[in-house]
């Protein structure tokens, strides 16, 4: 198998979120969420709702014969942490803010529920935003953040993504 790099699975968490479909506040129409991975960013919001994927962290074990692994096959468990910040709204009122970061959040956190549910039992492979690869996630989040962008404020979160790949 190829190696999984960090670019392939920022790309894929941002593919996973762009053109999600949401409603911030309840008179507002829907709007499709825009996605941005690392190599996509402006210098300031042009649209919300935004998101940015970001890679953050990771931490690679070391390869021994003693890994436990079928015939000892010797695998490399990583795990790589992307952080996806959520920009619902310019900041105006706070209860239309709040509004707008939660639905937004809530959004996004159906989408990662629903990652990884094309398992094959047969196999034990499942397929994780797209990457071949990828052997689970988890994830936090946490909500109000606010975002200065471009000397401009906005209301959102973030969920900090945990990417499990051996």
């Amino acid at each position: 198998m190829a190696r999984i790099t960090i670019m392939d699975i920022c790309d894929g968490i941002a593919a996973a979120f762009h053109g999600t479909i949401v409603t911030l506040n309840v008179t507002a129409p829907a709007v499709a969420i825009i996605a941005q991975s690392y190599h996509a960013y402006t210098e300031g919001q042009q649209n919300t709702p935004t998101v940015q994927v970001v890679p953050t962290d990771s931490i690679v074990d070391a390869t021994t014969d003693t890994d436990r692994t079928t015939f000892k096959g010797c695998i490399k468990h990583g795990r790589y942490t992307f952080g996806v910040r959520g920009f619902a709204r310019q900041r105006s009122q706070a209860g239309e803010d709040m509004e707008a970061a939660v639905r937004m959040w809530d959004a996004l956190e159906f989408i990662l529920e629903e990652e990884g549910t094309d398992c094959v039992a047969a196999t034990g492979t499942c397929t994780f935003f797209g990457v071949a690869g990828i052997q689970g996630i988890s994830w936090t989040g946490s909500c109000p953040r606010v975002w200065v962008y471009g000397g401009v404020e906005y209301v959102g979160f973030e969920i900090i993504i945990d990417v499990e790949v051996f």
